[in-house]
């Protein structure tokens, strides 16, 4: 039912990203739709009555047109001339309503949830609009009541007629003020929920900023200090394979400054970069990280397994994908088990219609069942020996967390680890 009044009101292809935009629209649509009734129902009671073509029939029927045209602007996306359309139509119908029949009728009521509506549609930005239409419905409610202006033939209706005014105005008016009302109370709600949400987030991105300060500089210097102390080695020396072994050495800690630094880029590029929708391979960017870290002397022994269709495509960030592969066949690569023979990284996945999961496999180290629950925090390092920063899982978690994906650990120590990722498809 849902579905069917979106689609009357905005139509099946129409899309409004701001939540609440889109709740503000709904109710004004549905305050259109509900407002044709009241007419048509009025229109209904004065051929009943009269049994003739009166002025106010003729008049509704001008009414309920200019709602209808209103009602088309919001399929068109122009909400705001849609607004400006519907709530001026509402206060002159219900002026001309009051101001030609008894009192009794009730239909007065009509101006209190036109008013709290204009409040519920136009946002706090166009908050004089609302307050201006609000007062124009008091205006219009005053003259209605207690001035003498009349512009429609006054209709005498019978006290059955009065009775079943009554309650049909009634009804009507108490549901859809309290829509307006409820409307108003749910932003006000979501509101506070989104400021909350944003505060959690804020106290979270200080931590993580206060974390992240100490221990970068701690492993930036450290390498920079290391090799600052191998060149001063190595120019002391005349021995021509001690100087070549310091070279070396010099080499691995610029690597592994290099591969920091890219950690870093890594995760503050998964921050600040919009998602992309994208045509993906999964098994096209499994082989090209491979092949760039196949050649590194951990990686020497360790067959890559690649199961996952070179066919197979799906829709989703491949920048961001990129990343997740490239630290988990990283890490597989770091701690693998030397003392074992047959050593592998094995990829395997499940497809479905709404997602993709892909599996990491090896036959490495294995993860502690203790550890299992830190591997994700930032700069978690499981030893004082452990190679890495202490960023890649984490990275990869947070990379996850942005494409709506979940990442999830089987490991047996001394027998391997699985990191199973699961991600949707970006639509």
């Amino acid at each position: 039912m849902k579905r069917v009044i979106r689609n009357l009101i905005i139509g099946k292809t129409a899309y409004i990203e701001s939540i609440h935009e889109y709740r503000q629209v709904m109710l004004s649509g549905q305050y259109g739709f509900i407002a044709l009734a009241v007419i048509a129902f009025y229109i209904f009671m004065d051929i009943e009555q009269w049994h003739t073509l009166t002025e106010s029939i003729v008049v509704y029927g001008i009414g309920f047109l200019i709602i209808l045209v209103s009602l088309t602007f919001h399929r068109q996306q122009k909400h705001a001339i849609a607004n400006f359309l519907l709530f001026p139509t509402f206060n002159v119908l219900l002026f001309l309503i009051v101001s030609s029949e008894s009192l009794n009728t009730g239909a007065f009521v009509f101006f209190i949830p036109v008013s709290l509506g204009s409040f519920a549609v136009f946002n706090f930005t166009q908050r004089k609009i609302a307050l201006g239409f609000a007062l124009f419905s008091f205006i219009l409610f005053t003259m209605a009541v207690l001035g003498p202006v009349q512009l429609l033939t006054f209709r005498n209706y019978s006290e059955e007629y009065i009775q079943l005014n009554q309650v049909i105005n009634f009804s009507i008016a108490f549901p859809v003020s309290i829509m307006a009302v409820y409307l108003l109370i749910s932003l006000n709600h979501e509101n506070a929920s989104q400021l909350l949400k944003s505060n959690q987030q804020l106290e979270k991105l200080n931590e993580e900023l206060d974390r992240f300060v100490y221990s970068t500089s701690h492993d930036l210097r450290a390498p920079l200090l290391s090799v600052q102390g191998l060149v001063r080695l190595s120019s002391q020396t005349a021995a021509e394979n001690e100087r070549k072994q310091y070279d070396e050495m010099i080499l691995q800690r610029l690597a592994s400054l290099d591969s920091f630094i890219r950690e870093i880029t890594d995760y503050s590029r998964n921050n600040r970069l919009e998602i992309t929708r994208e045509a993906v391979q999964p098994a096209t960017i499994a082989n090209e990280i491979w092949e760039s870290l196949k050649y590194s002397s951990d990686a020497a022994g360790i067959e890559f397994q690649n199961e996952i269709p070179s066919q197979l495509m799906v829709t989703n960030d491949s920048k961001r994908l990129r990343v997740v592969l490239a630290n988990l066949i990283a890490n597989a690569i770091r701690y693998h088990d030397a003392r074992k023979e047959n050593k592998y990284i094995r990829l395997h996945h499940q497809f479905t219609a709404s997602s993709f999961t892909l599996h990491v496999e090896d036959n490495g180290q294995g993860i502690s069942p203790e550890l299992h629950s830190k591997i994700f925090d930032m700069f978690f390092r499981g030893n004082e020996s452990s190679q890495g920063s202490g960023l890649g899982l984490y990275i990869v978690k947070e990379t996850l967390a942005k494409l709506s994906g979940t990442i999830q650990l089987t490991s047996i120590p001394r027998q391997g680890s699985t990191f199973s990722i699961v991600v949707p498809h970006i639509i």
